[in-house]
Order: structure tokens, then C-alpha cells, then sequence
């Protein structure tokens, strides 16, 4: 019988550990790629507290919530979310005020903008029709000397 490693990974919310004879051995029961060890997700573990529990259940994978020290498990308790503290939630409620805020400043000046190019454009245009009424005027003018001509 082959010598046991134990191999660790980290898959999903759990990291994990399985003892087993080689790297291929350690993929197949975790059911992933071969790239977990190119990549260096999975690894050669010495850990004398994973080692220990993973030759406890040879081949079969154990798991813990990521990140944590609670012992390894075949069915290990789901990973549990973490306390906000008050603070926390003021300091997230204060910036999303401050973001709603800034938002509304920002489309206040827009709006002044829209606004200021709109009067400009109108201002354009009734110059323009100014000209236009003066021209015409002019025209008339000439138009009605030519008759009395």
C-alpha cells in the first residue's frame, strides 16, 4: 500500500483536506482539475492537526468554513456570516447618505448647466430673429421705394 499525503485546497466556502496516495488521487476526490496544483490552490500539507484528522478518514474529503480553526470534518458546519457592528452600520448608512447626497449636488449642476446652455441658445436665437425682423424690415423698405420709383 502506498504511502498517505495529506493534500489541502481551498474549494468554495470551505478549505479542505483529504489524505490520499498521490496529487491525481487527491484531484479525483475532490472532483476538480488538474490546475488546482499548477496554480497553486492545492498543496502538500504538514499541518500536524490536518494530517492528523485527514489520516483519521483516509481518501475521504474533510472541511472547515474558510478561513477558520474549527477542526476538520466530513459534514462540517455551514461558515457563519459576520456581525456588523453598530458602528460599522452607521459608518455604511453615513457614507451612503453622503454618496446620495454628492448624486443629488452633482445632478442639481447638471441641471443648472442644461439650463444655462438652454437660455444661451434662446438667447442666440432671438438675437438671430432680431436680425432677421430688421432684415426684413430693411427689405421691405427698399421693396416699397422701388414701387414709388
Amino acid at each position: 500500500m502506498k504511502r498517505l499525503k495529506v493534500f489541502r485546497d481551498h474549494i468554495g466556502f470551505h478549505d479542505t483536506i483529504v489524505a490520499a496516495p498521490s496529487r491525481k488521487a487527491a484531484l479525483e476526490a475532490w472532483g476538480a482539475k488538474p490546475s488546482e496544483f499548477a496554480h497553486g490552490f492545492a498543496t502538500l500539507t504538514n499541518d500536524k492537526d490536518a494530517v492528523a484528522a485527514a489520516l483519521a478518514h483516509p481518501g475521504q474529503v474533510l472541511r472547515r468554513p474558510f478561513g477558520s480553526h474549527e477542526d476538520f470534518a466530513i459534514d462540517p458546519k455551514p461558515p457563519k456570516a459576520p456581525r456588523v457592528s453598530a458602528k460599522a452600520k452607521k459608518a455604511r448608512a453615513d457614507a451612503e447618505r453622503a454618496r446620495k447626497a454628492k448624486e443629488a449636488a452633482e445632478a442639481r449642476e447638471d441641471a443648472r448647466k442644461a439650463k444655462k446652455a438652454r437660455d444661451a441658445e434662446l438667447k442666440e436665437i432671438e438675437a438671430e430673429e432680431a436680425a432677421l425682423r430688421k432684415r426684413r424690415a430693411a427689405l421691405e423698405k427698399g421693396t416699397a421705394r422701388a414701387r414709388r420709383h
